[in-house]
């Protein structure tokens, strides 16, 4: 979202040399940089190129059946239905979108640093959506979208906005949808949470934070992630969704040491005795 300033380029005229007498000899070699040596300081470009942003979107909906059945992994239109509610399936729609495009290598890039890239917004402005108070009809994110609070930000020094998690959380409980416990940080979608606004307007948020040369950071999905389609998928040991989660298989011969879940829970915390057990 930040545009490469041009460095001013350093005065090489030194003071004027007191003796007339110069000796010829032969020039020093200059060296010309080695383009393996830019750094991400020198070289700050968008991590999606400016071409693709209106081309390139996650899929509103992925087709799949209707809720038909028992919620189990005995029934295939319940397994098909979470797959299409899953991230990883929304991860592989944009992955198709942009494998393969000449667009993806023909821009140049930087060794990554992450340090030097939080280095360019040392301030941030965080506005968790649930915390933030709006204009009467205004959404969230049209509320950080505003051109004019972005020059203000400019003013006083905020060149970064963490937003928080924008996107739908909650979890699955058969074909129905639960509430987020989390604060939505127990995120189940790459969809923004109609609640905080729409991705059109994330859109422009990040437009306007790049006309100040600021940045938008938003929420990372492995760092944290709520019980939706991915983990009941994991939970039933569907092709790759395991993978996503740190899950141990317990034999049923086993089952005698779990505890029982409370009513309304479809999970309870082992204690350190029935771990030592399964040990």
């Amino acid at each position: 979202m930040i545009s490469p300033s041009e460095p001013e380029a350093p005065d090489l005229a030194g003071p004027p040399a007191e003796s007339s007498e110069l000796t010829e000899g032969p020039a020093a070699p200059v060296e010309s940089p080695d383009v393996n040596d830019v750094t991400f300081d020198e070289q700050f470009y968008p991590a999606r190129p400016r071409m693709l942003r209106p081309s390139v979107r996650r899929a509103r909906t992925i087709g799949g059946p209707t809720e038909d059945g028992l919620a189990e992994g005995g029934n295939p239109r319940y397994v098909e239905w979470l797959r299409g509610k899953s991230m990883l399936a929304d991860a592989n729609q944009l992955a198709m979108q942009l494998s393969g495009q000449g667009s993806m290598w023909q821009k140049p890039f930087a060794h990554p640093n992450p340090r030097a890239a939080v280095d360019r917004a040392a301030v941030w402005f965080t506005a968790y959506p649930l915390s933030l108070i709006t204009t009467p009809g205004q959404s969230y994110l049209a509320t950080l979208a505003d051109p004019e609070l972005w020059k203000t930000f400019a003013l006083i020094g905020i060149n970064a906005v963490h937003t928080g998690p924008v996107k739908q959380a909650g979890g699955l409980n058969g074909w129905n949808p639960t509430p987020s416990v989390d604060g939505h940080f127990d995120r189940v979608s790459m969809q923004i949470d109609p609640v905080f606004g729409t991705e059109e307007e994330f859109r422009q948020l990040c437009a306007a934070a790049g006309e100040v040369d600021a940045i938008v950071i938003d929420d990372i999905v492995p760092g944290h992630t709520g019980k939706g389609a991915d983990f009941r998928l994991a939970e039933l040991a569907v092709e790759d969704y395991p993978g996503i989660y740190h899950m141990i298989q317990i034999e049923p011969q086993d089952w005698y040491l779990l505890p029982e879940p409370r009513p309304g829970s479809d999970s309870v915390n082992l204690s350190a005795e029935a771990e030592s057990a399964l040990e």
